[in-house]
């Protein structure tokens, strides 16, 4: 079902849940099961529609992505907006505000997406029962501190392209054809680069042949040397385990 066309509030089964990756998804069956009990009514997000939270808002829930993509950003005094990261299928929005409690940024869709809800009181009180649980929360909170590392170095444009696109084929469980759900503005604005440099950045790569541009996919042509565009960055080292759950 289309993700615009879905229902806004519906039950979500853990054990059947297509997202393989997810939190509850990265143990055992009795692991789901106990994800899935505690997990309020999933929703749908459309952009442009509302954000999950607001900056400045208490945190309440933690959500987990089940479809589409979630941009987390705030707004400058002068009304200018910055991306702070972006959320696929099976990440964690809300991690960055556990330890205060307050939202650093807005979180809304990038495109129509679904999350699953997981209120914080009863997450707490699931992860103090299931330690490996509260394990797998440290592991992406770790992630996203190395993502975040690793793109802040002085790298050239192309260098942060290539490991973004690089990062995006992986997230996305694509072949040779990454689709990006964001904009090139979006990526621009994630990466700290001027959204023309974004587009010359990406022409220079299909003018060396190394990849193909379409309509928001780029195919990989030539891997090994995008890789070794990349390979400064270090993105490779950030990694995102495939579940344990039969």
């Amino acid at each position: 079902m289309p993700f615009d066309a879905a229902p806004h509030s519906v039950k979500t089964d853990c054990l059947i849940c297509p997202v393989q990756t997810c939190l509850a998804r990265r143990g055992d069956a009795d692991q789901a099961s106990a994800f899935g009990d505690m997990l309020a009514p999933r929703l749908a997000v459309m952009p442009g529609q509302g954000a999950l939270y607001h900056s400045g808002d208490r945190l309440r829930s933690i959500y987990s992505v089940r479809g589409g993509c979630i941009k987390a950003s705030t707004v400058d005094s002068e009304g200018n907006e910055h991306i702070r990261g972006f959320y696929l299928a099976g990440d964690l929005v809300g991690l960055d505000a556990l330890g205060g409690g307050v939202c650093l940024s807005t979180a809304a869709a990038v495109v129509p997406s679904q999350v699953c809800v997981a209120p914080l009181a009863d997450l707490r009180q699931l992860m103090l029962r299931r330690p490996e649980l509260a394990q797998r929360v440290m592991e992406q909170t770790s992630r996203e501190l190395a993502l975040s590392l690793a793109l802040s170095g002085d790298y050239s444009a192309e260098q942060r392209m290539a490991a973004f696109l690089l990062y995006m084929r992986d997230r996305t469980a694509a072949s040779s054809v990454i689709r990006l759900p964001m904009a090139q503005r979006d990526i621009g604005n994630y990466l700290r680069l001027a959204t023309e440099t974004v587009c010359r950045s990406l022409k220079s790569l299909q003018r060396r042949g190394i990849v193909s541009l379409s309509e928001r996919a780029v195919s990989l042509v030539d891997e090994p040397a995008l890789r070794a565009l990349a390979e400064p960055v270090g993105l490779n080292q950030v990694s995102y385990p495939l579940p344990l759950a039969a």
